[in-house]
């Protein structure tokens, strides 16, 4: 038995990629809008032909899937000379690994999950967690911190929707809020007083002894993770919290990205006006801050529709897991809303001064290819899923 196409999906990411093409337009040159403009055709034919495969065969492949992208992950890291690690470059076309590795780990960490009918201890969230780790290490091993960190609110969704209680998620988890707590030791004693006393009372000794114990030693190690990570990652989360320490270094991303957007005001200064990419005050332009532009271009109105077009998007995803019978086409479904909604999240939340720069792109506004691509894999699948009924 068939469902209709979503044609909601659809429509929200044509909007959003025409949004896209508009913004490259803006903000870089003609060969850089026909490259987005041909990798945007081979992307929607790859997600056309994606929703014709019924999920069951992503259930199949899975292992594969992730196991070559892990691969692809490891050459990466060991032939590459340039640096960052992070381009297979062939001719002029550059290809990332890491946008790829999201949709395979999300394919594979589904697949498990749907074969595991209880997720109620903490010895269940082991072997997702590890599928989670390895790519995500990898992937910080390139540097790419921004990639790196987007596989584990995957996770945090997938386990939920796969039945793990919110509860054993949080404590389970709860070491790195500890870890980012202990910059301060008067947040970091609060958080585990209340902790402890949240554990007491939730009346499980083994929660008790693992929630007290890793946070306490989360809490003493986070000065060797600080010292593990690069000057430049350190920088960046410095000036986040004080962007005027360094306004012509690490902050002058985030200093000129506020500028643009609260010069747009309510209307904008109109398409193609925008004088901080103009006079090229805002780096990055039609990548990681192309969001800064629209705002500067297009105001408070094109912030909000944009803002509203993605959140269409998620709660046309979200009523998909929903109402999808099969738990495996449920879960895929949640990974690709955890990962689409998250990578969102962190982007306009960087432009906006509200979160570190962590070189992000959004979701098919952005320039980049391997990013285009992989998001329009993710909605080809979910389109799949809306046309399916079947058990898998």
């Amino acid at each position: 038995m068939q469902k209709k196409t979503n044609f909601g999906i659809i429509v929200a990411v044509t909007v959003l990629s025409l949004i896209g093409l508009l913004m490259v337009f803006s903000t870089a040159d003609l060969y850089t809008l026909i490259k987005q403009t041909v990798w945007l055709v081979i992307a929607m034919i790859t997600a056309i032909v994606l929703s014709r495969i019924p999920p069951r065969f992503w259930s199949n492949i899975a292992p594969a899937l992730y196991i070559g992208a892990i691969i692809l992950l490891l050459i990466l890291l060991l032939t590459q000379s340039s640096y960052p690690k992070r381009w297979f470059k062939i001719g002029t076309v550059a290809i990332q690994p890491s946008e790829f590795t999201k949709f395979a780990t999300v394919v594979f960490l589904a697949s498990y999950l749907a074969a595991r009918k209880k997720m109620k201890r903490f010895s269940d969230l082991l072997v997702p967690l590890v599928i989670i780790a390895m790519p995500a290490i990898l992937i910080f091993l390139e540097p790419d911190l921004g990639s790196a960190q987007i596989f584990f609110p995957i996770l945090l969704l997938m386990l939920y929707w796969a039945g793990m209680p919110a509860t054993k998620i949080f404590i389970f988890f709860s070491p790195l809020v500890s870890a980012a707590a202990s910059f301060i030791i008067y947040v970091w004693v609060a958080y585990f007083i209340g902790l402890t006393v949240f554990l007491y009372f939730h009346k499980q000794l083994n929660d008790f002894i693992y929630g007290t114990v890793s946070n306490f030693l989360a809490g003493l190690v986070m000065p060797l993770v600080w010292n593990l990570l690069k000057p430049y990652q350190q920088e960046r989360i410095i000036t986040f919290f004080s962007p005027w320490v360094d306004p012509r270094g690490m902050a002058w991303q985030t200093i000129q990205s506020k500028i643009a957007i609260g010069s747009g005001g309510i209307i904008g200064k109109g398409f193609l006006s925008g004088t901080q990419k103009k006079l090229e005050f805002l780096p990055l332009r039609h990548t990681d801050f192309v969001f800064s532009c629209l705002g500067e271009e297009f105001g408070l109105i094109g912030i909000i529709l944009t803002t509203l077009v993605f959140a269409y998007l998620f709660y046309e995803l979200l009523l998909l897991t929903r109402t999808t019978k099969n738990r495996f086409s449920s879960i895929i479904v949640a990974g690709v809303l955890a990962w689409l909604g998250y990578q969102t999240f962190v982007n306009m939340g960087m432009t906006l001064g509200l979160l570190p720069v962590t070189g992000v792109p959004l979701p098919f506004i952005s320039y980049g290819g391997s990013s285009l691509l992989a998001c329009y894999m993710a909605i080809g699948v979910c389109l799949a899923v809306s046309r399916s009924k079947f058990k898998y």
